[in-house]
């Protein structure tokens, strides 16, 4: 190509490109001029929750034209019409309301959209920067903590304050609800307001009617927070009803007025116990007495949380009730010590008495990681230093526990005291030191190590009475102050029994065979029970001595020979209680009299 030629089509594309720029404005210029696009909100969510289902969007006209207006995804493409060639105003205002739904009346998938107006006549289109956001996927909604842990409420002059901290989208009042659990399905007790700051108080308070409030009463508490994104999608989290399965650690609160918390493992005679009241530092009384006698041995005062009691030298061997009180809160604690015995038993051998601590806590319905849930055995793991529920006794303590040491009491019989927690522990009396061993209550959980040391004492000489029911199905973990790992119960316990817990009618135990003499000289019926624990089969080397019923072949107090040693279970975990002073028994003491003899008697390993 020649040099003049290049320079005239280069010169014709010059003009061409000016011409078709004037030639756009132009065209431009009579395009009805769209002064804005418009949507409100910008963020909706088409879910069908009657909450930003749908949102306002439109576009301003500067003068009167024949559009189409629709809605385009981010391709371009459109997917709802919402004007069609329609006559529009001049210098107004044009809104529609757009539901989220294309034109064959499907919801459009979550993403970001844009708005679109055609003047048809003259080819012409305009596309909005601005932009819609179809979202309609719930937030993500983390509770963080609820600090502190344990209030107490109600007290003169303390306003409890929990504060709450949420990960999520910042609302300017995003709703918290408190619930109560423990007491079957968790239950709606308070509905309050949080902050902008992902942050929310409670009082401590929970309703008490229409515009009243009262002090949250003892128990455990967990929340929940709702909160919406930009869309009004709604998450509540955890849950909309907290679940243990889903409750975070330290996400709840529990509520206790007064408490106290002390050692299980028997404190020796001459040594210092350690106690601690809770959950706020406060002036308070203790008093301290020998188990079913009102009578103080030991008094005082303190001012604070934790505090020692120095333990007698001369302090008989048994169970004391350290009880303390802060104005009208009370509550107790069962102390085990090691002492001396009975003045008129000195000299005399004593079985060793073990206190099913482990059980005591298992069934504790304490929360320990601030969930907002009780934690006890089998359901989560539980520790062993936390107080017990309400200031009172551990579970089964007054049923089990209770009447069989004061009768040992009444009866003046020696025995030492440690609890299995020790055992487990190898701290205090050993198995093997022991003529006798007695478990003064149902043991349901315990150290499969220990029920292995259980199983040699018995076998290699030992005598072992069990005064509870299911006792030695269930083995646990221990480490250090936590109890995890609970199994299954097994059919046969650690001692090779095959038993099984039957509620009946009321009924004595008939007698079927005796020949260790426990039963000899009372009627051949003892004691009225509700509750057996009845053998389906003895190990295959046991021998068996004595058995008493409620049905012909179905015994529940065994007796029989283990090795060179004996095992005895009661066959009911109500044995003890009818060794009360008002139970008005006379058999009963009469065989449990028998039973302490057989454990002196006996040789340990």
């Amino acid at each position: 190509m020649t040099r003049p030629l290049v320079r005239a089509v280069f010169a014709f594309i010059v003009v061409a490109t000016i011409g078709a720029f004037f030639l756009t404005q132009q065209l431009k210029g009579e395009f009805p001029l769209v002064i804005r696009f418009a949507t409100n909100p910008a963020h909706f969510s088409p879910n069908g929750d009657d909450y930003r289902d749908s949102t306002r969007i439109g576009f301003d006209l500067s003068e009167p034209a024949t559009v189409s207006f629709m809605v385009i995804d981010s391709e371009g493409t459109e997917v709802r019409r919402i004007v069609s060639s329609r006559r529009l105003a001049g210098d107004a205002k044009h809104r529609f309301t757009w539901d989220g739904r294309d034109d064959d009346g499907n919801v459009v998938a979550d993403g970001t959209y844009r708005m679109r107006v055609v003047r048809r006549d003259e080819s012409r289109v305009i596309d909005s920067v601005k932009e819609i956001t179809v979202d309609r996927m719930p937030p993500h909604v983390t509770l963080l903590s609820a600090e502190p842990s344990v209030i107490a409420t109600g007290l003169p002059g303390e306003t409890p304050r929990v504060t709450l901290r949420y990960r999520g989208p910042a609302n300017r009042a995003p709703v918290i609800r408190v619930f109560r659990t423990g007491e079957g399905e968790p239950r709606i007790v308070r509905r309050f307001r949080g902050r902008p700051d992902r942050t929310a108080t409670w009082d401590g308070r929970v309703s008490a009617g229409p515009e009243r409030t009262e002090p949250a009463p003892e128990g455990d508490y967990a929340f929940t927070v709702a909160v919406r994104d930009k869309a009004g999608n709604i998450t509540e989290a955890p849950l909309p009803t907290p679940r243990a399965s889903v409750a975070g650690p330290g996400t709840g609160v529990s509520v206790r007025r007064f408490t106290l918390r002390g050692p299980l493992s028997a404190v020796a005679a001459g040594a210092l116990a350690h106690l601690e009241v809770g959950p706020v530092d406060r002036s308070f009384d203790f008093v301290v007495s020998r188990l079913g006698d009102p009578e103080p041995v030991l008094h005082g005062g303190r001012v604070g949380g934790r505090f020692r009691i120095h333990i007698p030298s001369k302090m008989r061997t048994g169970v004391y009730v350290v009880r303390v009180r802060s104005g009208a809160d009370r509550a107790v604690w069962p102390l085990a010590v090691a002492g001396l015995p009975p003045r008129s038993a000195r000299g005399q051998a004593r079985p060793l008495v073990v206190l099913p601590a482990l059980t005591w806590q298992g069934l504790n319905r304490v929360d320990d990681d601030a969930d907002g849930f009780v934690d006890s055995l089998p359901f989560a793991p539980v520790r062993v230093d936390r107080p017990f529920a309400g200031g009172a006794l551990p579970a089964r303590f007054d049923a089990e526990v209770s009447p069989l040491l004061r009768w040992l009491d009444r009866e003046r019989l020696p025995y030492d005291l440690t609890t299995d927690l020790a055992l487990a522990r190898h701290e205090g009396p050993a198995l093997g030191n022991a003529p006798g061993v007695a478990f003064a209550g149902s043991e349901l959980w315990l150290p499969e190590e220990l029920l292995k040391r259980l199983r040699d004492y018995a076998a290699d000489g030992g005598r072992l009475a069990v005064f509870g029911a299911d006792s030695f199905k269930r083995s646990v973990k221990l480490e250090g102050a936590v109890v995890s790992d609970p199994s299954r119960p097994r059919p046969e316990n650690a001692l090779g029994e095959r038993t099984r817990v039957v509620h009946t009618s009321q009924a004595p135990l008939t007698v079927f065979e005796d020949a260790l003499g426990l039963f000899e000289g009372v009627s051949g019926f003892v004691g009225d029970f509700t509750v057996f624990e009845t053998s389906g089969g003895l190990p295959k080397s046991a021998r068996r001595m004595s058995e008493a019923g409620r049905d012909p072949g179905e015994p529940a107090f065994v007796a029989f020979g283990l090795g060179g040693g004996i095992v005895l279970r009661a066959g009911t975990p109500q044995w003890a209680r009818q060794l009360n002073e008002s139970a008005l028994s006379l058999e009963l003491p009469q065989v449990t009299r028998r039973i302490w003899k057989l454990l002196s008697e006996g040789g340990g390993t």
